[in-house]
């Protein structure tokens, strides 16, 4: 049994180095300057609403999600979950942030006071994977503690500064923030 445990360990970490090195490449480019500076309007916001979901599925797989985070030059992976109502596959690309091993997501739902979808499939199924790069980890989701959410929540801003002006719009709703650790 310690050596199943031993080689689970060796191969999740594996995975991990793999994922720092994709990170380690994303670099912020010229687009990544227009979304920062334009993502923290409310008519970029709700523009990109509508035009992200019909954009970012044909260039989130391309290159392994190198394309993307290229496009972007932000921490980008691809959410797999499995729907809250429907039980059928589901995947998400989102902008996260990491706090030690564990993959930090944060459902603003691009200001709008309502909870993105994703965030009911992870409450409702929250054996997911992510794919950062070439990698894909298997997680459990859990929704994070206030002291959490307040702890992590100006990584986000610091990647993405929109996501400030996300939480004016919102009103009285805050965002779901979820921690996804690696299960092997």
């Amino acid at each position: 049994m310690a050596d199943d445990e031993t080689t689970t360990d060796a191969a999740l970490r594996a995975k991990l180095d793999r994922v720092a090195a994709h990170e380690a490449s994303v670099e912020a480019g010229v687009m990544t300057r227009i979304m920062r500076r334009l993502g923290q309007t409310k008519a970029f916001s709700i523009a990109y609403s509508k035009i992200g979901p019909v954009i970012d599925p044909h260039i989130r797989d391309l290159r392994d999600g190198r394309v993307m985070a290229a496009v972007y030059g932000l921490p980008i992976l691809s959410l797999h979950t499995v729907g809250a109502k429907s039980g059928q596959p589901r995947v998400s690309p989102l902008v996260y942030v990491r706090d030690g091993e564990d993959v930090m997501l944060i459902g603003t739902n691009f200001g709008q006071a309502k909870h993105p979808g994703w965030t009911a499939n992870l409450l409702a199924h929250p054996e997911a994977s992510v794919q950062i790069g070439a990698v894909t980890l298997e997680v459990r989701a859990a929704q994070v503690d206030d002291a959490t959410w307040q702890r992590v929540f100006p990584s986000f801003v610091a990647v993405y500064p929109g996501y400030a002006n996300y939480m004016q719009r919102r009103g009285h709703l805050p965002p779901r923030m979820f921690r996804l650790a690696p299960v092997g």
